[in-house]
């Protein structure tokens, strides 16, 4: 149906006014656990500068993975990046589903197909193995490992999240899920270990540009 004129019927069933409640201590009260809107307002504040801390904290992460990826040279099997570009094709599909689109109807509506989304997704996939293949070297360079207390404790973070029992949810996480969790929190210890070494190497570089600049001044 791309680029032909086509006629829609539409039936108004009702016409709506949004009407915005008034920003006062009441309105604070029923929204949160706050008496007041002052207290509202700071706890908002308070969640909009963690927010954003925590997303320039990703993207300093992400341009520190981003540079020893580019600075590393590996091999990749076309069929380790079929996987990924099939993989990710699948996550695509599970996010329109939740919208009530239909991976065919997507399809027909923006005229793309399964190897024109694989095609694209391509660049990405390569970066995302790229990225596990360079953690994971790190993770075993370094020594990283991951203890059996640092598992438990977040489990029970996991739990209090849930509103779970602990015991209840360690019931329901078998070896696989353990095993994924233990690799995951492992890559995490390798990233921060990368930001430390950036921090350091951060540090060095003004001290020695201070050191630079009082000897010129000299």
């Amino acid at each position: 149906l791309a680029g032909k004129p086509a006629l829609f019927k539409v039936k108004i069933n009702d016409v709506t006014t949004k009407e915005l409640p008034k920003l006062d201590d009441e309105f604070a009260s029923e929204v949160s656990e706050f008496e007041t809107l002052a207290e509202y307002k700071e706890d908002v504040k308070k969640q909009l500068e963690n927010k954003k801390a925590e997303e320039a904290k990703r993207t300093q992460e992400d341009e520190a993975i981003a540079a020893i990826v580019e600075a590393s040279e590996m091999e990749i099997p076309d069929a380790m990046i079929q996987t990924q570009c099939e993989d990710m094709v699948n996550e695509f599909a599970q996010r329109i589903s939740q919208s009530g689109l239909t991976m065919e109807q997507y399809m027909q509506f923006s005229g793309q197909t399964v190897q024109g989304l694989m095609d694209q997704v391509r660049p990405e996939a390569e970066t995302r193995i790229k990225t596990s293949l360079v953690l994971e070297a790190i993770v075993k360079a370094e020594g990283i490992e991951v203890t059996d207390e640092e598992i438990d404790a977040e489990i029970e973070k996991m739990a209090g999240m849930y509103g779970m029992d602990v015991a209840q949810l360690k019931g329901y996480m078998g070896a696989a899920e353990k095993d994924s969790m233990k690799n995951q929190m492992a890559i995490t210890k390798a990233v921060e270990y990368i930001m430390a070494n950036v921090k350091e190497k951060a540090a060095k570089k003004a001290k020695k540009e201070d050191a630079e600049e009082v000897a010129t001044e000299e």
